[in-house]
C-alpha cells in the first residue's frame, strides 16, 4: 500500500488509476443505483440516497448505468471493491457491511454535475485492519436531544465506524425507559421506547451497530436513589457494628449498588434482559465496571455478611466476584459483555475470557496484564482518545497514536511518564474515541475531526499519511460532515 491523494477517510488499502502526478481522470455517470441483491436494495440503498440528497443535492433513482452493486463471494465480509469507469461505478461485496463502506466512500468522492454524478476513474480494493472501530458518547451526565444521537449515527456511517457506544446510565441519570423498574428512568432525562426503536432501525439501516451501556456496580446513584430498597447499601453506624438505618456516615458515597443484598442480582438481570431486548441488533452489552467506590461495601451490613458467607477476603475480591457474576449473566443471556478496565488482578482468573475489556486509564489493570491473562481488549487510551470539557487532543495527536499504545496525562497513571506499548496481537481488537460530559454543540466541533483520525488509525494500523496530507483530506471532508450535523457549528 502506498499513499493516495484521493480525498477519502479512511484511506483505502489499494488504489489504482492515478497519473504520474497523482491525479485522476473524471467521469460523469447517471444519477441511478442498482443492486443485484434485493435485500441490499432494501437495506443499504435508501440511506445512501438520503445522504446523497443531503450532502450533494443529488436525486438518485433506481436504475442502471450509474452505481451498480454486485455480490462477490471472494470479497471479505467487511471489505469491498469499487471500480469506476465510463460504464459506471461498480461495487462488489459479499456482505452488507462491505456495501455500506463502499457507499460511504462514494459519498466522499462524488460531486454533482447537473443531473449526473462526477467521480474519479479509479479502482479500489479495501477492508479494515481492526474489526472494532467505535465512538462512545456520554448521554447520562449531559442530556442529549434525540436528534443529536441520530447525527452521531450519521458520522459513524460517513467515517466507516462499526460501533456507536451509548453511555446511557451514570451517577446523574438513567436515560433509558424501563417497564420493569419505571422509577429508575430519570424524569425529563430519558428516551422513550419509541425513540429507542427508531434509533435501532436508523442505525441498522446504516450499518452501525449500537452498544448500550448500563453502569454498575459504581456510577449507580440514579439506580440507588430510585430503588434504595433494591440497590442501596445498608450502613453500619459510626458508633457500633450493629445495623441502624438512622445512622449517617459522611464518608459514604451512595453511588455504588449493594452486591450482598438478597435479590439484587435478580433485579440486575431484569434490567439486563430489558436492555438486551431493547437493542435486538446489538451483539454486546456494556455493563460499566470502573471507578467503583468499593470502600462503601466495607461499611455495608449486607456486603459484609455476603463476603463472610462466601469466603470473600475483602472488597477488592468482592469487586472481581461481582464482575464475574454480572458478566456470566450477560453471557448466559447470549450477548458478549464489555467492561471498562476497573476490576483488580486479584481473582481475575474467575472471570470468563469471553468478555471484552476496554483499557483506558492504565491505572487499575494495565493492558499488558490483561493481555497476559488472556483477555481481549479495546484501546481507549485517555490520551489522546478522550474529548472532555477541560481536556482534549487534536487529530494530529491521534494520527501519532496506534492501537498498541497507551498514554495518560494523570500523575497516578502508569502511562504518564512511560507510555505503554504492547506487541501487535489479535487480542487488541481495535480502538475507541470517547466523548464525556459535554453537550453536543460544545463537543461536535472536536468530535467531527477526531473521529476522522480514529477512523484512519483503526482502518489502517500502519500509518501512510503525514499530518499535512491527512489535514488536507480532512479539510475536504469536513464540509460534508457539517451538512450531516446541521447548523450547530454556525
Amino acid at each position: 500500500m502506498v499513499y493516495s491523494n484521493l480525498k477519502v477517510i479512511p484511506m483505502p488499502k489499494e488504489v489504482v488509476g492515478a497519473d504520474e502526478n497523482g491525479n485522476y481522470s473524471m467521469v460523469s455517470i447517471p444519477c441511478a443505483v442498482y443492486s443485484e441483491r434485493s435485500d441490499w436494495a432494501a437495506l443499504c440503498v435508501p440511506s445512501f440516497t438520503e445522504y446523497a440528497k443531503k450532502l450533494h443535492g443529488l436525486e438518485i433513482v433506481s436504475g442502471s448505468g450509474g452505481i451498480q452493486i454486485f455480490f462477490d463471494h471472494t470479497v471479505s465480509s467487511d471489505g469491498y471493491r469499487l471500480e469506476i469507469d465510463e460504464g459506471g461505478a461498480k461495487v462488489y461485496a459479499s456482505e452488507s457491511e462491505g456495501v455500506y463502506y463502499s457507499l460511504a466512500t462514494l459519498l466522499q468522492l462524488m460531486k454533482m454535475d447537473g443531473e449526473n454524478i462526477i467521480l474519479p476513474m479509479v479502482k479500489i480494493k479495501d477492508a479494515p485492519d481492526c474489526g472494532y472501530r467505535s465512538f462512545m458518547v456520554d448521554l447520562a451526565r449531559q442530556w442529549y436531544d434525540f436528534e443529536y444521537v441520530l447525527r452521531y449515527v450519521d458520522l459513524c456511517y460517513l467515517y466507516k465506524l462499526k460501533y456507536l457506544h451509548l453511555h446511557f446510565i451514570d451517577t446523574q441519570s438513567y436515560t433509558l425507559p424501563s417497564a420493569v423498574y419505571p422509577k429508575v428512568s430519570t424524569e425529563g432525562r430519558h428516551y422513550t421506547r419509541e425513540q429507542i426503536d427508531y434509533l435501532n432501525h436508523y442505525a441498522m439501516t446504516r450499518g452501525v451497530e449500537l452498544i448500550p451501556e448500563i453502569e454498575v456496580p459504581g456510577h449507580a446513584a440514579a439506580m440507588v436513589n430510585a430503588y434504595p430498597e433494591i440497590f442501596a447499601n445498608t450502613l453500619i453506624p459510626v458508633e457500633s457494628g450493629d445495623a441502624d438505618p438512622t445512622a449517617f456516615r459522611t464518608d459514604f458515597k451512595n453511588n455504588i449498588i449493594c452486591v450482598g443484598k438478597p435479590g439484587v442480582m435478580d433485579a440486575l438481570k431484569k434490567l439486563f434482559v430489558e436492555i438486551i431486548e431493547m437493542f435486538p441488533h446489538s451483539r454486546y452489552l456494556h455493563i460499566g465496571g470502573d471507578e467503583a467506590e468499593i470502600n462503601d461495601w466495607d461499611k455495608c451490613v449486607d456486603c459484609r455478611r455476603y463476603m463472610a458467607k462466601h469466603g470473600i477476603g475483602g472488597v477488592h475480591a468482592l469487586y472481581t466476584h461481582f464482575t464475574k457474576l454480572a458478566t456470566d449473566m450477560v453471557l448466559e443471556l447470549g450477548k458478549t459483555p464489555i467492561v471498562w478496565e476497573g476490576f483488580p488482578r486479584e481473582g481475575a482468573e474467575e472471570i470468563s475470557r469471553d468478555i471484552v475489556v476496554i483499557a483506558w486509564e492504565s491505572y487499575y489493570h494495565l493492558a499488558p496484564e490483561l493481555l497476559e491473562e488472556g483477555f481481549n481488549i479495546i484501546n481507549a487510551s485517555w490520551q489522546p482518545m478522550y474529548v472532555t470539557p477541560g481536556l482534549r487532543w487534536t487529530p494530529e495527536n491521534i494520527m501519532a497514536w496506534n492501537i498498541y499504545n497507551w498514554q495518560h496525562w494523570w500523575p497516578k497513571s502508569a502511562a504518564r511518564l512511560n507510555p505503554i506499548h504492547v506487541q501487535p496481537t489479535k487480542q487488541v481488537l481495535g480502538g475507541m474515541l470517547c466523548a464525556w460530559e459535554n453537550t453536543f454543540p460544545k463537543e461536535i466541533k472536536y468530535v467531527r475531526e477526531n473521529l476522522a483520525a480514529l477512523s484512519a488509525r483503526t482502518w489502517n494500523i500502519r500509518r501512510y499519511e503525514d499530518d499535512e496530507q491527512f489535514r488536507e483530506k480532512l479539510n475536504a471532508i469536513l464540509p460534508l460532515v457539517d451538512k450531516l450535523v446541521g447548523t450547530e457549528l454556525k
